[in-house]
């Protein structure tokens, strides 16, 4: 019974360790499109999951069809500054925010629309991402805007459930 509680206990680990490399590939791709502001996203995409992601052995274990399914939603329409900016504070802007601080907003806000993942889970797991990339203030600023977002975002995943 305990070695069948651990063996549980490695595969969600697992599974968890997987989600969030892929969550940090795809805010990779998003800070790439953000930083060329290339029109050609699918071509991002491809090129990043082909020459980094399949050749690093520091990926391995991505969850490919989670990370696919968060990519692809990045030539949708949805106008992520627009959202972005609907909900900052009246004095704030993120015209000097860095570009992977963004990144990762808006990578944050593609999964909160569109998978099932609990809203708090992807909060957390979009906050350890940001302590890796970016200082202390700016992940506090991360947490409060997702935080707003999230109380008025409309979830498409609901729709599908």
């Amino acid at each position: 019974m305990l070695a069948l509680k651990a063996k549980r206990a490695f595969m969600s680990e697992k599974k968890i360790l997987s989600k969030r490399l892929s969550r940090v590939a795809a805010v990779q791709i998003m800070y790439q499109i953000n930083a060329t502001s290339s029109v050609d996203i699918q071509k991002i995409i491809n090129n990043f999951i082909e020459h980094y992601v399949k050749q690093n052995p520091d990926c391995q274990g991505i969850n490919y069809k989670f990370l696919e399914s968060l990519v692809g939603r990045f030539s949708e329409s949805l106008n992520l500054d627009e959202i972005i900016n609907n909900n900052l504070e009246y004095d704030k802007s993120l015209s000097n925010a860095p570009i992977i601080g963004v990144s990762i907003i808006k990578v944050a806000i593609i999964e909160m629309i569109f998978e099932k993942t609990d809203i708090p889970v992807i909060i957390n797991e979009y906050i350890e991402i940001a302590k890796s990339f970016v200082d202390y203030n700016f992940v506090h600023f991360i947490n409060a805007i997702l935080e707003k977002i999230s109380k008025r975002i409309e979830r498409k995943c609901q729709a599908k459930a």
